[in-house]
């Protein structure tokens, strides 16, 4: 065998070899937690719900103390009447921020709608002590009390409510609220 031969299968080898070793690909993801946010924000606006829950499950990933890709979670799965999941979203959002009135208000909203009116007063009402300013939390609390029986406190925040200049859909909500029995 020559020399030339003998180089040339080792080297046909280790051609070969250096084929199959494993390879080691690094991803860089180069959008923060934010801007993976607002693309959740633009595929829900869409209607494509799973590529915005997959975006903003990526931008709480990224910022463990920022409740609003939370918040989002909880809203995607509130729309589609999945009471027991936006709970844990609105829970888990209020465990990063326990002072966030949107949570609050939401977390709320669901359990009213899930017939747990009495666990969502407290919220409700945190929400409106929070951001007194919102007619959405008014709105909520109307909601709460109407679930329990209590009229006479519902029609007293729906009219706060109202007070706050909402909306034209929320103003009707609010409308509503203020005229029932």
């Amino acid at each position: 065998m020559s020399v030339r031969w003998r180089w040339g299968v080792l080297l046909g080898m280790v051609m070969l070899w250096g084929c199959t070793l494993p390879r080691i690909i690094v991803l860089n993801d180069p959008l923060d937690a934010h801007q993976h946010n607002d693309l959740g924000v633009a595929y829900e606006q869409r209607g494509e719900f799973d590529l915005a829950g997959r975006e903003y499950r990526r931008a709480a990933e990224l910022d463990k103390g920022w409740a609003l890709p939370l918040i989002n979670l909880g809203n995607i799965a509130a729309r589609s009447a999945e009471w027991q999941r936006a709970t844990e979203h609105y829970q888990a959002a209020l465990a990063r921020q326990p002072d966030n009135a949107e949570a609050m208000n939401n977390l709320a909203w669901v359990l009213a709608q899930a017939g747990r009116p009495a666990e969502a007063l407290p919220w409700a009402q945190q929400a409106v002590a929070a951001a007194a300013a919102d007619p959405r939390c008014w709105d909520t609390l109307a909601e709460v009390y109407l679930a329990l029986g209590r009229t006479a406190e519902a029609h007293a925040a729906a009219a706060q409510g109202l007070v706050l200049n909402p909306s034209p859909a929320l103003r009707a909500s609010l409308a509503s609220k203020l005229s029932t029995n």
